[in-house]
């Protein structure tokens, strides 16, 4: 529950306490008559819990709300009984918590992808290389690197376009995978 006060900011000790009395949750389901899915059934309590209540209705006192959670209880397993079957529901499917790409695979799918564009680069002519560096590294507008170099914007523009059309066909696959999140398709 550490996991989530610290994520969302919110305080859960009142699920902490709750969840510390989960053998005997799951000894009230089998008294029910259900064996095989009793965790399953105290696991869903849990998330309407969370879900539906609030701390008032399940901790009086400082102490675990027992009435109220047989009522909880029971009432999941008959649901669950007259074919009301939940969805499966990850930990992360309840939060909306996507798992963290790892930043090691993230970095060398980008190096990978910058290694290309370096090396379809290296294949240019020599104006095209300057032109494409000067744009990309000084972060200049065309009107800028123009009236620097006294070359026509024109001429800059269309350089600068099918340099992004060589890249583009160059990289272009690998860089819709690094958007994708498909690192490992990228070569």
């Amino acid at each position: 529950m550490l996991f989530l006060e610290y994520i969302y900011g919110i305080t859960m000790e009142w699920i902490t306490r709750i969840s510390m009395h989960h053998a005997e949750w799951v000894k009230i389901v089998n008294s029910f008559g259900e064996d095989f899915y009793a965790e399953d059934i105290v696991q869903e309590v849990y998330l309407r819990i969370m879900s539906y209540c609030s701390e008032e209705q399940l901790i009086i006192d400082g102490q675990v709300n027992r009435p109220y959670m047989y009522f909880v209880l029971r009432n999941t397993y008959l649901l669950m009984n007259r074919g009301y079957k939940p969805n499966i529901t990850s930990i992360d499917q309840a939060y909306n918590i996507k798992a963290p790409e790892s930043i090691i695979d993230i970095t060398e799918a980008y190096l990978k992808i910058q290694d290309k564009i370096n090396q379809e680069v290296n294949t240019w002519h020599w104006y095209d290389q300057k032109l494409w560096h000067i744009y990309r590294d000084s972060g200049m507008s065309i009107r800028k690197i123009a009236k620097e170099t006294t070359i026509s914007p024109k001429s800059i523009f269309v350089t600068l376009k099918h340099c992004k059309e060589r890249i583009n066909t160059a990289v272009g696959e690998d860089w819709v995978d690094y958007k994708n999140g498909d690192y490992e398709l990228i070569n």
